[in-house]
């Protein structure tokens, strides 16, 4: 796990929500972007690491 995804996995549980840490490892695991929905209310620090997240499963898709 990258140190991006780390992060990202331990502010999703320390903000409340373990089971969208569990989906969002997920779907990184398995190369796919994770999506958080709308209505859930994030810190601006934690989207922009889930959007690092996102790019960097995409940057390894493209490359293999």
């Amino acid at each position: 796990m990258s140190t991006q995804r780390s992060l990202a996995f331990w502010e999703l549980c320390r903000q409340g929500l373990p089971l969208l840490a569990d989906a969002a490892d997920d779907c990184w695991e398995h190369g796919k972007r994770f999506e958080l929905r709308s209505d859930i209310a994030v810190t601006r620090t934690l989207k922009v690491l889930i959007d690092r997240c996102n790019w960097e499963i995409e940057r390894k898709s493209r490359a293999a």
